[in-house]
């Protein structure tokens, strides 16, 4: 990796001398004011001090070596085997008792319920809700047939219950997108500036605080040109909360963000730091519905210091397990207020709504249920 610093006398200066020197793949590692000149500190000039930083190629003779990052890892591993080793352990254990219930349950169950159980699974519902549902499915209807229309209906109606929507009022809205890296905030953003832009005929203006990747604001300011979208860039919490008060006048705001780790404590602190300066009445945590539910409960918990609002899923096209329509509410507490299912832009984003989204969720259960064989049950 090579990391260099760069003085300029602006932000905008030194993200020039990056592109040209580290090229469009480069990172924006940290950015801070420095004093130059002067006489015992007064009366010096301020100046940026940008550190970036780019991935090289590797030579075919370098393939032998590893990067610092490389050689961190691989002492790290070599330290915590053991430890891992014995957590594993108590994780296989721990799943093999989850799955001896799990079995001791089907075949308490009646055959109908235990194939709809068994597709609940496979749409990765919440162990809380599919049991608590079975039980009550049971005491109400003692058996239903995984085939029936009328079955259909029944589930449908139950996951309507458990699906949380809500599209909130865009009135002199200030919207923040926040989520992980490649979730696709940055599209989602587009999609709704479209909606909003050609269908509603609002004044909207777009502001990127995604300084982190130099050809993000590009990329942003393509969509931007084309629907003819006026957008600013901010460097700093204190440049954001500058550019926010110019753009008062607008209908709606859209802020979109860098994509976070919410491993990283210093990006979250960071993230929290631009939310306070934007000061938005709507937050979007933008979640993918290829997340791994444990991924999704973590992710969640970190974010939750920007203090979400609503939730956006995306890339409903690109899964086959839809079981998060029904998780969501429960984890997270918020309503769903979009959904995308695909790239194109505006075209792939719909408003949830939660009569749509139970049918689709209840029809994959059956369709998982339909397939299981007696092997299942036992």
């Amino acid at each position: 990796m090579k990391i260099k610093k760069y003085v300029a006398e602006s932000i905008r200066e030194a993200m020039i001398m990056i592109r040209r020197e580290l090229g469009e793949n480069a990172v924006i590692l940290s950015s801070r004011r420095i004093k130059k000149g002067g006489f015992f500190g007064i009366g010096g000039k301020t100046y940026f001090e940008v550190t970036a930083a780019v991935e090289e190629e590797r030579k075919k003779e370098e393939n032998t070596s590893y990067r610092l990052q490389e050689i961190l890892v691989k002492n790290r591993q070599s330290s915590n085997d053991n430890i891992k080793g014995e957590f594993d352990e108590i994780k296989r254990t721990i799943n093999e008792i989850k799955q001896m219930l799990v079995t001791e349950k089907r075949q308490t169950l009646p055959e109908g319920l235990s194939k709809i159980l068994y597709g609940m699974e496979k749409q990765e519902i919440l162990p809380e809700i599919r049991y608590k549902l079975i039980d009550f499915l049971k005491m109400k209807f003692g058996d239903l047939d995984p085939n029936s229309n009328e079955t259909f209906k029944i589930l449908s109606e139950q996951f309507v219950n458990l699906v949380k929507t809500n599209a909130p009022d865009f009135k002199n809205a200030k919207v923040l997108f926040v989520g992980t890296t490649g979730v696709g905030k940055t599209t989602s953003l587009a999609k709704l500036a479209a909606r909003f832009k050609i269908d509603e005929k609002k004044r909207v203006a777009i502001l990127t605080l995604d300084t982190y990747r130099i050809a993000a604001a590009e990329q942003l300011k393509i969509y931007a040109d084309i629907m003819d979208i006026p957008m600013k860039i901010a460097y700093t919490p204190k440049e954001a909360e500058y550019e926010m008060m110019a753009l008062k006048d607008y209908d709606i705001v859209l802020v979109d963000t860098a994509g976070r780790s919410h491993q990283n404590d210093l990006q979250m602190s960071e993230l929290r730091a631009l939310s306070e300066a934007v000061k938005p009445n709507i937050t979007f945590l933008v979640l993918s519905m290829n997340y791994k539910l444990d991924d999704m409960k973590r992710i969640v918990e970190r974010f939750s210091a920007v203090k979400p609002t609503h939730i956006i899923l995306t890339k409903m096209d690109e899964t086959s397990v839809y079981g998060t329509f029904v998780n969501i509410s429960e984890i997270t507490g918020l309503p769903i207020a979009f959904v995308t299912n695909g790239q194109r832009v505006p075209d792939d984003i719909f408003e949830a709504n939660p009569v749509e989204l139970a049918r689709i969720v209840a029809g994959e259960v059956l369709n998982h249920a339909r397939s299981s064989g007696t092997s299942e049950k036992e």
